[in-house]
């Protein structure tokens, strides 16, 4: 399972980069964290002291709306540091 944290790049929300050709969205401007254990996110959320929080995979997608599936998916991998 993967964990995820997301830290917000400006408030309101902010969208960055190309809209996906499929659905026509585009990111939020923030920083997308994956962990393979939740005891690191969890670890991590603290070192942050509250710029971070914790998200849903469901959640980390529509955050990083702009990629396409494939995109993400190379994107998580390569935050958990695994291989493409």
């Amino acid at each position: 399972m993967t964990y995820f944290a997301w830290a917000a790049g400006s408030t309101p929300p902010t969208f960055t980069g190309t809209a996906n050709p499929y659905t026509g969205k585009r990111s939020q401007l923030g920083s997308l964290s994956a962990f393979a254990w939740r005891k690191d996110r969890d670890r991590f959320i603290e070192q942050t002291r509250g710029a971070a929080v914790v998200v849903t995979a469901k959640q980390a997608r529509e955050l990083k709306a702009g990629l396409d599936n494939r995109e993400f998916d190379a994107l998580v991998v390569a935050l958990t540091g695994g291989d493409l």
